[in-house]
């Protein structure tokens, strides 16, 4: 039984088509795996009852055919459970599938089966996110006008179907109608950074979200440092904001007045008012004024390929800079000489 991969499957997946094809798709699965078992999703969070259910019944290897959310929401199931053998590994069918670009899963189904079918696997860290709950997520986490786009992505302009282009649509309405906050934060065990005007923060193993290279170098310097990429912006309103992700599509938000990165393996944000917090486009926060993310060592093993490379040319010292550095514009260089 254990040999045998039980894929989760979410036929919403790329905006319906992982249904529509469900029989060539399973041909493929045959192709690169063998003998399988599945089930589809049913609806929102099925998977964590669906994972649960396969461990139950002795299933070692978890596969998800789906986004970030199904696979964050599968791995999380995983943690929990407590069984530390279960692999998990992810088939690319997603709208957005960052967490797979932190992994070097190419966003091709053959592809990442490949990958699955060769059977390396590693163990990865996992941030652990408690808000009004605690959820584990392997990718990233923010809070502010992104978390906001996130939370209302649920419930928002239903008849965009594409996650990517939805996602984009409502950040960019909260980018300008959500309003700044009075914030403390504190990383690690150093002294708590006060802020009158706390706009977002994101906390990630990986460098890119969605698109937008927000934390340069950080899939590298997470993986050898074992810490996480923390990246504050504060005092932008309006076009500003808008501005700020422009120059982040090519990394050039770094340096830039109200723009801050640095590491750390815990970090607490108490907010003067509460804000939406999401993971992987789930939410685990909207109504607490405090929330905390803490990177996990060694917490789920993951099928990826076995010789990965990482972005190495970054220079750390980006992440090195004081806080107060980041009330004005100055000069940083991002790559190494």
């Amino acid at each position: 039984m254990s040999d045998i991969p039980f894929i989760i499957i979410n036929p919403q997946a790329r905006s319906g088509k992982i249904g529509k094809n469900l029989e060539k798709i399973k041909k493929k699965f045959k192709q690169y795996l063998g003998e399988f078992k599945f089930e589809l999703t049913q609806g929102p969070l099925d998977e964590i009852r669906i994972t649960a259910e396969a461990i139950e019944k002795g299933y070692k290897k978890i596969l998800v055919c789906g986004g970030d959310g199904t696979a964050t929401n599968t791995g999380d199931a995983i943690i929990n459970s407590g069984q530390k053998d279960v692999i998990l590994g992810l088939i690319s069918a997603g709208s957005m599938c960052d967490w797979h670009k932190t992994h070097s899963i190419p966003f091709d189904m053959d592809k990442s089966l490949q990958i699955i079918a060769k059977g390396y696997y590693e163990s990865f860290p996992a941030m652990k996110c408690t808000g009004d709950k605690t959820y584990y997520s392997f990718d990233m986490a923010d809070g502010g006008f992104t978390g906001a786009a996130a939370a209302a992505a649920h419930h928002e302009v239903e008849w965009i179907k594409n996650g990517d282009i939805k996602y984009l649509w409502l950040a960019l309405k909260y980018i300008l109608v959500s309003k700044n906050t009075q914030a403390k934060i504190t990383i690690d065990d150093r002294k708590p950074i006060e802020i009158k005007d706390f706009t977002n923060l994101i906390v990630a193993f990986g460098d890119e979200i969605v698109g937008f290279k927000v934390l340069p170098g950080n899939d590298y310097f997470s993986r050898v440092n074992k810490d996480l990429g923390i990246f504050v912006l504060h005092k932008l309103k309006g076009f500003r904001r808008i501005i700020m992700l422009i120059r982040a599509l090519s990394a050039k938000h770094v340096g830039k007045k109200g723009v801050w990165l640095t590491r750390g393996k815990k970090v607490v944000i108490e907010t003067e008012r509460p804000i939406p917090w999401e993971a992987e486009g789930e939410i685990f926060n909207e109504k607490s004024h405090t929330v905390t993310i803490e990177y996990i060592d060694d917490a789920l093993k993951l099928f990826v390929p076995k010789n990965r490379t990482y972005n190495d040319k970054i220079d750390e010292n980006i992440y090195n800079e004081p806080f107060e550095n980041s009330f004005k514009k100055r000069k940083v260089k991002i790559y190494k000489k």
